[in-house]
């Protein structure tokens, strides 16, 4: 028989918890370098209607004129100047599951919070990784085309992505190098191509092999880091002013140029993190709270993006660690500083 004290403990923790602005959405965006800058710096975007809408300014105002005195100014006259790329709604949910036995056993008030604090970690664990996976690595097309579509269909120079299609609309094409071997110079002219005055790119995220390979490239006094980033404890680079940083989850030999204004995460307002009460199997001694989220990625500037797929100058095996630093002597070719980190 169902314990009413433990039910309504439970719901009353969790519908707080799990709300729009609640303390379930802090931890879990806390946990990824990635989720945490869409969430602190290109900031969530809580919407409602159909779809997810992100505006868009993809040409000129041709109107703009220099006139002296008494001259006619003229306007021009249906000119298009804004559109707006459109995504569809995305669902994903959750469960935290109850027994009946730990139902029993934790019938306290601080015993059944004791409880739930463990359960609800686990699942703020599971959910981060799942948006940080779904973030760089899903285009939308797993999950029988129900996963959230992140960065791999978002960055990309073909397709149609939010109703544009870019082989008609050249604006809506990302940065796409060709595949090559990593260097500051192509590092530079990446981030110099997404950015366009103040307008640029302020993360990046790769792999660990690719992050270690830019900071060996540093002399000791380049290594800046941005405080902020790394109070919230993720090791991180600047470059030109841009956070570098990485993540197990990055795909091999990626290498993401992003900017926040153009890279969102939308949430549909009203069912972000919404707990939607127990689910009890009529075969289970069990109860399981649902959570669900109703959101998407999206983008309103492919031109702002990049994404380069380099590969490190040397495998990590290839070279000894020796005091510290990497020693090449014992590679059967002669190697040259220079050539290794200019």
């Amino acid at each position: 028989m169902s314990n009413p004290n433990f039910d309504n403990i439970v719901a009353t923790t969790l519908k707080k918890y799990f709300t729009e602005g609640g303390k379930a959405v802090d931890n879990i965006f806390k946990r990824s370098a990635a989720l945490d800058w869409l969430k602190s710096t290109a900031k969530l975007d809580s919407q409602g209607g159909s779809s997810a809408v992100f505006p868009l300014q993809y040409a000129a105002n041709s109107s703009f004129q220099y006139y002296s005195g008494y001259d006619a100014l003229t306007p021009v006259h249906g000119e298009e100047l804004v559109t707006a790329a459109e995504y569809n709604w995305k669902q994903a949910a959750i469960f935290i599951p109850m027994s009946g036995m730990e139902e029993a056993k934790n019938s306290g008030d601080l015993a059944v919070i004791k409880l739930l604090q463990t359960k609800v970690e686990n699942a703020e664990m599971t959910a981060a990784e799942q948006f940080e996976t779904a973030f760089l690595q899903y285009d939308g097309t797993e999950s029988s085309g129900k996963a959230w579509g992140g960065l791999p269909s978002l960055v990309e120079s073909t397709g149609t992505v939010g109703g544009i299609d870019s082989s008609t609309n050249t604006y809506w094409n990302g940065y796409i190098p060709t595949t090559a071997t990593y260097s500051l110079a192509l590092h530079s002219k990446a981030y110099n191509t997404v950015s366009y005055g103040g307008d640029a790119c302020d993360f990046q995220i790769t792999t660990q092999t690719l992050w270690e390979t830019y900071e060996g490239k540093l002399q000791p006094n380049q290594r800046f880091t941005d405080a902020k980033t790394a109070e919230a404890g993720f090791t991180n680079l600047l470059h030109r002013g841009s956070k570098v940083v990485w993540s197990d989850l990055c795909p091999s030999t990626y290498w993401f140029f992003l900017n926040s204004r153009h890279v969102k995460m939308a949430v549909l307002s009203g069912n972000w993190m919404k707990f939607r009460g127990f689910v009890e199997p009529y075969d289970r001694d069990a109860k399981y709270g649902l959570i669900t989220c109703y959101g998407t990625f999206g983008t309103n500037g492919r031109r702002y993006l990049g994404r380069a797929i380099w590969t490190p100058r040397f495998s990590r095996g290839r070279f000894r660690v020796i005091d510290g630093r990497e020693d090449y002597t014992s590679l059967p070719f002669p190697v040259y500083k220079e050539n290794l980190y200019g």
